[in-house]
């Protein structure tokens, strides 16, 4: 086992090396670049600052060399479509956006003497506010600078890349190949039982307690001209990536939306609005709220549209959860993808830590599953209902486990709670009682407070953390191979596409 430790970190430090130096490349060429230094000076210092304070915002990743840019998975997995000068301009522009996004995250969320400690070696007055200004004044310089650039596109391009939620030191550490077959296994079985509940007569569920139904406080009715007028017009652009207007946004949030049928048999199972109490995120159950957010994906290699819906309990508990799974907060992010027409033609859904996590697809637009070749394939335990979406989707949970078990139309509830919509973007800067700002996740996208045992077993499988809730962009979804919940080839992966 020594000699097996031994060879395959020494077939890491070659690799190490060679991403150093290759760092080290880079550096020197921006230097090249010779920028601003008043604009240099600024992000340095406020990169610095956030950092000690440890208030980065980890939903988008930095790209080395280019301080005024961030990007995500799919902005990553453009980088071939960058065909012609337009298409790289938006590219950039989108970039700078989501930095300029996380920028006023992480100012919001700055310590006041941490602010104070900026003003003094920036030299001037620097106020949330002003430190916003600054960013996009200083972003912009850099910008018009570094385009000037001959080699510009060709460094940006070598240095956009996505990290990844595993950990190869920790699978070589924790003898992965042995570990992952037990894994493996667990896994399947756990998949059956699923596939049996959803399966099974919606009735024939055991009820712990009272079923509620989570109804959207606002709702829209669904059209799917509306829809397709909505996609055209956000489809106008180089990329021709379907980006919605505010209000459009809040159109199709409304339109989709889901009931969440929730078997509530103790307070774990109320869902809430996340606030801070204390030192500690809580979730309010009089206040019913779920957290929105879009992103993309590509189906046949073209961009579309998905909508996030991510709601959350004060703890996983109760006899149904495992016991190493039980802990403080809990939650599920369900998202509906949109084809080209207007028509969902994926429905899929995690635990927020990232597990559990199954396709329900259009029984017309997808076809079969494609095979993986870890073993582990794309969870199908059922095809969405044939009424949806001109009907709205319902979701039976389950008490304490939080597991969504059904998703037949015939459902009823004892009783019924409206649910408010929210930006998911009030979680990465949760205002607190002192009218301070503080994420509820740390710089490395865990939830604070929300630590597992299963660390302890689950450590072979290279996922940090795991177990723990996780901010969008941070997860990873599968125990053996790797996959990530945002990967923007997802579904061309995983299935063949009618």
């Amino acid at each position: 086992m020594r000699l097996s430790l031994r060879f395959h970190i020494s077939l890491l430090l070659p690799i190490l090396i060679l991403v150093g130096c290759a760092a080290i490349s880079m550096n020197r060429e921006v230097a090249e670049f010779q920028r601003p230094p008043e604009a240099v000076r600024f992000f340095e210092l406020l990169d610095r600052s956030v950092a000690e304070t440890g208030v980065q915002d980890a939903s988008v990743f930095a790209i080395r060399g280019f301080p005024y840019l961030r990007t995500n998975r799919f902005l990553t997995g453009l980088k071939e479509d960058l065909t012609n000068d337009a298409r790289k301009a938006q590219w950039v522009r989108w970039m700078q956006q989501l930095d300029l996004e996380a920028r006023q995250k992480e100012i919001h969320n700055l310590p006041a003497d941490a602010l104070q400690d900026l003003a003094r070696l920036l030299g001037e007055p620097s106020g949330r506010q002003m430190l916003q200004q600054g960013a996009a004044i200083y972003s912009e310089k850099l910008l018009t600078h570094d385009q000037r650039q001959a080699n510009f596109y060709d460094l940006l391009l070598e240095s956009v890349t996505d990290p990844s939620e595993y950990s190869t030191t920790m699978r070589i550490l924790g003898i992965y190949p042995l570990t992952l077959i037990p894994v493996t296994i667990v896994t399947h079985r756990v998949q059956e039982k699923f596939r049996k509940c959803h399966l099974a007569a919606v009735d024939q569920i055991e009820i712990l307690g009272e079923l509620t139904a989570y109804k959207p406080s606002h709702v829209t009715n669904y059209s799917d001209r509306i829809v397709r007028l909505i996609l055209d017009r956000s489809r106008q652009n180089s990329l021709r990536v379907p980006r919605p207007s505010a209000s459009d946004r809040q159109t199709l949030l409304t339109m989709f939306a889901p009931v969440i049928y929730q078997d509530v048999a103790a307070d774990y199972d109320e869902i809430g609005e996340v606030v801070w109490q204390g030192n500690k995120v809580n979730i309010n159950p009089a206040k019913p709220t779920v957290y929105g957010y879009f992103s993309h994906a590509r189906l046949k290699g073209m961009p579309v549209l998905q909508l996030n819906y991510v709601f959350w309990y004060s703890s996983r508990n109760g006899p149904e959860s495992p016991w190493i799974e039980k802990g403080p907060l809990d939650g599920l992010t369900v998202r509906v993808s949109i084809d080209f027409d207007g028509v969902p033609f994926m429905v899929d859904i995690m635990n927020n830590c990232g597990c559990y996590h199954f396709f329900v697809p259009h029984v017309k637009k997808i076809g079969k599953m494609i095979p993986t070749p870890d073993g582990i394939d794309a969870f199908v335990p059922r095809r969405l209902p044939a009424s949806y979406p001109q009907k709205r989707l319902k979701l039976r949970i389950i008490s304490g486990w939080h597991q969504v078990v059904n998703m037949d139309d015939t459902m009823t509830a004892a009783r019924f709670l409206p649910y408010q919509i929210a930006d998911y973007k009030q979680l990465e800067m949760l205002p607190r009682n002192d009218r301070s700002f503080e994420s509820i996740f740390n710089s490395a996208g865990i939830g604070k407070g929300t630590e597992r045992i299963e660390p302890l077993i689950f450590f072979p499988m290279g996922i940090v953390d795991v177990g723990s809730m996780r901010q969008r962009g941070n997860h990873a979804t599968k125990l053996v191979g790797r996959e990530h919940f945002d990967e923007p080839d997802l579904f061309d992966r995983n299935f063949e596409v009618e």
